[in-house]
Parts: structure tokens; sequence; C-alpha cells
């Protein structure tokens, strides 16, 4: 193999290089334009991101514009959701339905009657919302209701009367699910929130408490449970919704992945051209690339009409096939074609598959690393290197004799 071919080799693995980086940043693009594009579209079909704040409870300070917050001696907080995934385009979004109930009671501890104003706030302003009911103890207040400015009533309380505040609803989110356990007080009494899922193992937001107890359902649900008798926190509980696979982000990444992929199957292909002593021309190369190349190219715009595992095998297929096919054709029967594929299986394929498992791509790239080391030193230990790597220009025929000189006269 001489220094022209290894250039020329290289050169063609960098023409493939900069496709796939051209490839991977179109898909990135498409991707996003669908988010910028069809993300406010979401949010006007299924609801935005909700914010659930406890409702608040004042009394004015006579004499003066300020007002005292009043803390509910008991908070019963029940939330159901499940999530109901649209997709748009290259992306998934995490759309939710949301069913809330929620029961505040307070308490005048006073020894005279004191106004008590309340404002509660939806989770969403402009949202929908559906099976809306409030109560004061059993009675049923049916009043006109703005999502934008919240809700605000006034109670008279006697000293030492409770009254219980109850607020249903059914709605629709996006991605997360927030409730500001004390906006004002910092401060929240026996307090009860159970949320139940259909999911198991969620995330949490940034300031989220952890939930005090977690039950698993055997139909893949879950009910977790936040109590407190006495808590003082600014923290608040968010669930995350998970993500399902996003076909443009995933496939973005296993396109920009892949010049690792081809780099290994070069190296593999060269060893099999020391070892059989077949002559694999950079012309053979550069088809090499073209085949792998096919691979993201088709699961680049199968993955936006077709579901994406099903996207995978069709381009994976057609890849495999193309540079099979082109190597036993070009190459002849001394190739081994076998092992071709095995070779594309693992470094295309599987290496490619890993992006579709949280976390374990780095691992598994290693490990294929090590182990193609382990092999190709084996296999290789009995090569004569200088050979290998000796000058392919032929030589000259060695030089004439010189005739003797004519004999003298």
């Amino acid at each position: 193999m001489s220094i022209k071919k290894l250039i020329a080799i290289a050169v063609i693995y960098l023409i493939g290089w900069a496709g796939w980086w051209a490839l991977g940043t179109i898909t990135s693009i498409r991707s996003n334009s669908y988010s910028y594009r069809l993300g406010p579209q979401v949010e006007a079909l299924w609801g935005k991101p909700l914010v659930q704040r406890a409702p608040s409870f004042s009394v004015k300070i006579p004499g003066t514009r300020k007002k005292r917050w009043i803390m509910p001696v008991e908070n019963r907080i029940k939330v159901d959701i499940r999530p109901d995934y649209r997709k748009k385009g290259l992306l998934w979004y995490s759309t939710y339905n949301c069913k809330f109930d929620g029961t505040y009671t307070i308490r005048n501890t006073r020894e005279v009657t004191q106004k008590v104003y309340l404002h509660f706030d939806f989770p969403a302003k402009g949202a929908t919302y559906d099976e809306f009911a409030i109560f004061f103890d059993d009675r049923h207040l049916s009043s006109p209701i703005n999502t934008q400015a919240g809700m605000d009533e006034i109670l008279e309380l006697q000293p030492g009367r409770e009254v219980r505040f109850t607020v249903r609803y059914k709605t629709r989110g996006l991605s997360t699910w927030k409730y500001l356990v004390a906006p004002h007080t910092g401060r929240v009494k026996d307090f009860s929130l159970q949320a139940a899922t259909g999911f198991q193992n969620p995330d949490f937001t940034d300031d989220s408490l952890s939930p005090m107890e977690k039950i698993s359902g055997e139909d893949g649900s879950m009910i977790m449970n936040w109590t407190a008798t006495d808590l003082i926190t600014h923290n608040n509980i968010g669930i995350v919704i998970p993500d399902k696979l996003n076909p443009g982000p995933l496939t973005t990444r296993i396109t920009y992945f892949a010049p690792v992929c081809l780099l290994f199957f070069f190296i593999l292909v060269a060893t099999i051209g020391i070892m059989y002593r077949i002559n694999i021309h950079p012309m053979h190369y550069l088809f090499i690339t073209a085949g792998f190349f096919s691979f993201h190219l088709l699961l680049s715009y199968l993955a936006g009409h077709v579901w994406i595992h099903a996207a995978f095998s069709l381009s994976a297929i057609a890849s495999v096939f193309l540079v099979t096919f082109y190597l036993s054709a070009a190459l002849g029967q001394r190739f081994p074609w076998k092992v071709a594929i095995a070779g594309q299986l693992f470094f295309l394929i599987l290496f490619s598959y890993t992006f579709f498992i949280q976390g374990i791509t780095g691992m598994v790239v290693a490990i294929g690393t090590v182990a193609t080391l382990g092999v190709l030193m084996k296999v290789t230990a009995g090569v004569d290197w200088d050979q290998v790597f000796a000058s392919s220009t032929r030589q000259g025929p060695p030089p004439l004799p010189r005739m003797a000189a004519s004999s003298s006269e």
C-alpha cells in the first residue's frame, strides 16, 4: 500500500465526514424549524406547561393598605397526570391530560369576625378547562370566570369557624406539571399531595421536593405522595413528563457519529486487503463511503414519515445490501463478504443503535474499540509491514551488460 493510496483514502474519508456534517446540520435545522413553527400550534391545541399555585388567603390590616396572609390549617391535593403524546414532523411532544382536585381548610383563630380575601390562579392563562367546580364547604359556587386574571372571592369568618375551599378541573398540559406549595407564606401546615401518573420513574424539576412515598402499579402507573405536618420551604413540586424518543435529534446524533463508524470499517477493509492480498483501490473506498452515507440519508428522511425503528431497519438493510453487493462484485470471490457484513453490522448498525438507549453509546464504543484492537493485533501479528508499505513503483529492467569491445582491426 503506497503513500499516495493512503492519502487518497484519507481524502475520501474527509469528503464523507463533510457530507455527514452537512446532513446532520440539515436534519438539526429541520428539527428546530419544526419546533419553532409547530411548538406554538401544539401549545394552542394542548396547552402549556402547567404551574398550579396554591390559593392565597389574606385579610386586610386595619388602618393600612397592607394585608396579612392566612395559612390553611389543612391542604389536601390530588392530581392525576396521564401522558397523551402528539407528533409533529420530526418531534414528539410530551402532552398530557391533567385532573386536579384540591381542598384547603382555613380557620379564624381570632376573637373577631374576619373578612378573608381568596385568590385562585389557574395553572395556565387562557387555557381550556372542563368539569370545573368550586365549593365552599358543600355549597357549589357558580360565577363567571376569567382564566387570565384568576378568581377572587370574599368570605366572612366568625371567630373559631372553619371553611373548606375546594377546586376541581380537568385540563391539558405540556412537558411539566408544577405545584407551588407556599408562594406567599413560605410555610404550609398539614400538607398532603398525591400524584397519580400514567408512567413510572418520573423525573422532577430542579427545584422540586422529593416524594416521601412511591407506589408502582402493575399497569405501568405510579402513585407518589408528599406529606408534611408543618413545612417551611420555598421549594415546589415539579413532575417532568418522560420524553418520547424524538426522531429528529436522534437522527442528528447518529449522523454526526457516522465518521467514527466509517473509520472502523475502513480499518477492517484495509486489513482484509492486506491479509488476503487483494488490491483495494481508493475508488472502492469511495463507494463504501457512499454505501454508508445511504444509511443516514434514508434514515433522516424516513424518520419523519414512519416509526423510527422501522426507518432504522429499512435504512440498515439498504446500506448493508449496497456495500456487500458492491464489494463482492468489485473484488471478486476472494473477498470475504461475510466478514464485511459482520463488520458493517457491528460498526455501523450496532454503534448507531446504541443511541436509542440513553447513556450506553460511549461504553459500547469503548468495548468495541478494545475488541477491534485485540482482533487486529491477533490477525496481523505475522504481517511483514516493510513489505506492505514498500514502494509499489516498478523498478526498470537491469541494464544490459556492455558489449565487449569490437575486435581490433
